[in-house]
Formats: C-alpha cells, sequence, structure tokens
C-alpha cells in the first residue's frame, strides 16, 4: 500500500509517467486501477522463475523506461536481472525493513535471499532508499558506489479516514461502549513479537481489575495458530479477537482505546502513521525506525521490545489516564501532519530520480 500511495503522489509531478509490474493479481492490483496508474501482472504463480524472468523482461522492453523503482527483497533481484537483460535502465531499490532472523529452513532461505540480493545490489543499484536512519546508515556501509537516501514512509492523509464511527463499528464486532480494547494491526509474523503482546495483556488484565477489556489482533500469517494457543495457555481465548485480514482497518482502529506495536524491529511502520492520523494512543517497541517518529513520552509510550512487564505498564498508564490519552493524539496527530505526508516523501523521491538521470547514468 505504501508503494501505491507513493504512486499516487508521484502522479502530481507532470514530468513523471508511471506505470507499475505486479508479481500477482489481486487488492494491490484494483488499488493501481482506481488511482488511474497503469498496472501490469506477471503472475508468478503460473511462471516458474526462469519464465517470470522472461516475461519482466519483455515488459521492460516495450516499455523502456527510464528508472526501474523496487520493492523487497525478491523484486529487487528480478528487477536487477531483468533490468540489465533488457535496455539497462537506472535502478532504484527501497528497503522497508532488514533482514529477519527466521529459524531453521526459513531462516537459510532468508539469508540466501539476502546473500543474493546484495551481490546484485552492489552491482546493478543506481539509488538506495532507506525508510530510516537506522536502516539507511546500514545501507550506506552495504552499497558504497550508490546514491544512498532516507527517504521515509509517508501516508496520503485525505484517504487516512474512518468510514464508521466508533459506536457503530463496535456494534458490529459485538464489543460493549465500556470496553477498553488494546488493538493492533500486523502480518502475525515472528518479527512482530505478538506473544509478548498477548503475554502483556494478560498482565494488564490481572492489574486492572474488574473493568472489561479485549485484544484484538488485525491480520493473518503462519503464527495464528501459535499465537491462539499463546492466548489460550494465558486463559484468553475469549478476550484475544483474531479478525485476520480486513479492508475496513481504519474504521477498526476507531475501535481501539490504545494501539499496541510489539514488533521486535520495524522501519517506519506505516500503520502507526495512521493510528496518529486517526487519533489512537501509541504504546510501541523502541526499536528501529520508531524512535525516529515517535517521541517517548510525547507522542506516544516506547518499552524495550520483548518487555511484556514494561508493556503491561505502559498500556495501564494510558488506561488509567484520559489527560495522557488526548496529550499523546494531539502531540501524534501534529507530527504526523508535518513530517509525514505522502506528498514530502514523492517530493523527495522525484528529486532522487532527477538527480540519479542528471548525474549522466542514463540507460542505453
Amino acid at each position: 500500500m505504501q508503494v501505491v500511495t507513493l504512486l499516487g503522489a508521484l502522479k502530481q509531478f507532470p514530468d513523471l509517467e508511471l506505470s507499475a509490474l505486479l508479481l500477482n493479481s489481486g487488492r494491490l492490483a484494483d488499488e493501481f486501477t482506481l488511482r488511474g496508474i497503469p498496472a501490469t501482472v506477471c503472475d508468478e504463480s503460473r511462471l516458474g522463475i526462469v519464465q517470470l524472468l522472461w516475461a519482466v523482461t519483455d515488459h521492460l522492453r516495450e516499455i523502456r523506461p527510464h528508472i526501474l523503482h523496487s520493492h523487497r527483497y525478491k523484486e529487487h533481484i528480478l528487477g536487477a536481472l531483468a533490468g540489465k537483460l533488457s535496455h539497462n535502465p537506472l535502478t532504484v531499490q527501497t528497503y522497508h525493513g532488514l533482514e529477519e532472523n527466521l529459524p531453521g529452513w526459513a531462516g537459510l532461505k532468508m539469508s540466501l535471499y539476502n546473500g543474493i540480493n546484495v551481490a546484485v545490489g552492489k552491482a546493478t543499484a543506481d539509488g538506495i532508499v532507506g525508510v530510516s536512519s537506522e536502516i539507511t546508515n546500514i545501507l550506506e556501509g552495504r552499497y558504497p558506489s550508490a546514491d544512498v537516501r532516507c527517504i521515509r514512509n509517508g501516508i496520503d492523509l485525505a484517504r487516512v479516514v474512518p468510514t464508521l464511527g466508533r459506536s457503530a463499528m463496535r456494534a458490529q464486532l459485538g464489543i460493549a461502549p465500556d470496553t477498553f480494547v488494546v488493538g493492533t494491526v500486523g502480518r502475525l509474523m515472528p518479527i512482530k513479537g505478538f506473544e509478548y503482546l498477548i503475554e502483556a495483556f494478560a498482565q494488564f488484565r490481572r492489574q486492572q481489575g474488574p473493568q472489561e477489556s479485549k485484544l484484538v489482533i488485525v491480520g493473518d500469517g503462519p503464527l495464528r495458530a501459535e499465537l491462539g494457543q499463546c492466548a489460550e495457555s494465558h486463559g484468553l481465548s475469549r478476550d484475544v479477537e483474531f479478525l485476520g485480514m480486513r479492508t475496513d482497518v481504519y474504521n477498526l482502529m476507531r475501535v481501539f482505546d490504545v494501539f499496541a506495536l510489539s514488533s521486535l524491529h520495524e522501519g517506519v511502520p506505516i500503520v502507526l502513521l495512521e493510528a496518529m492520523a486517526i487519533g489512537v494512543p501509541i504504546v510501541a517497541s523502541h526499536v528501529g525506525g520508531i524512535p525516529e517518529i515517535l517521541e517517548d513520552s510525547r507522542e506516544a509510550v516506547l518499552v524495550p521490545a520483548k518487555d511484556p512487564e514494561a508493556l503491561a505498564r505502559a498500556i495501564g498508564a494510558v488506561a488509567g489516564s484520559s489527560e495522557l490519552r488526548a496529550e499523546l493524539i494531539r502531540a501524534a496527530r501534529v507530527r504526523v501532519e508535518t513530517q509525514f505526508s505522502i506528498q514530502s516523501s514523492a517530493a523527495k523521491m522525484r528529486e532522487m530520480y532527477r538527480s540519479l538521470s542528471d548525474a549522466g547514468k542514463c540507460c542505453s
């Protein structure tokens, strides 16, 4: 969705002609169509890796872009190779996060992907973008010959608007008006640290007394069954709601009394920027790029990662003070409006495109 939002903002510049190349159909392709951005799908589920490479190469030969901008490891590798096989466009790669430390076979695959990606990037990438200062500093050492810049994620404030009121949404979910809701949104993956959030919620429940409360988790992923068992082991089967993938996330955020992010690492999470815009007080891990967008005790309450006790205390502090909630909401809204609009991100991206072109690194 960040790619959709970025291209939507880049449309304001008449000197840029935009198109998208996707590896599968679905919501992303639909969003491009709605915003009037041409999108082509090379469906990886129907093609072998060699066929996919040639399909992407043929598409690039047809449209001959001056700049090929990729996101994610697989797309970086595929785009760089296809670019060299077609007409050698300028290549820009955006890193939204760092590689995860996964166990077993998943970890071996991640290491392999990362090794190939770094080698290909060193050989081909003209521009490298990190979405946080932390990520950018690492990328500067990894890609010394590329133009490496920090361009933080942004959101389109005009589009981050709930379409249903808080009471109506709660009624749909069967949540009473006076129930305190801790909510979160994300892919159910190890790096998100949801097991620590569930444990923190259990501690918060024991500390808060008789008030009704729920933990609402929006998203899906490979840890769904394991996290369900985690909730059950804490006696929370009825009080932790797994809502799966949803298209009405902004409406769901309006239900939350606090947005909790328990990640072990992040770049600049779009979901936090959206919570800041919608007006939900935030408790989050003090990791990665999060402290770059949220100041502790000003726009959010930040806690160490993997520390359920600290997370429970932070949730309790927000739950216990209406004044704190109001101040966090006010300060966060000001910051997202002034520093994290997609228009600002798009202007910096366009300047990078122009700089690379003006430096004489033109496609052959």
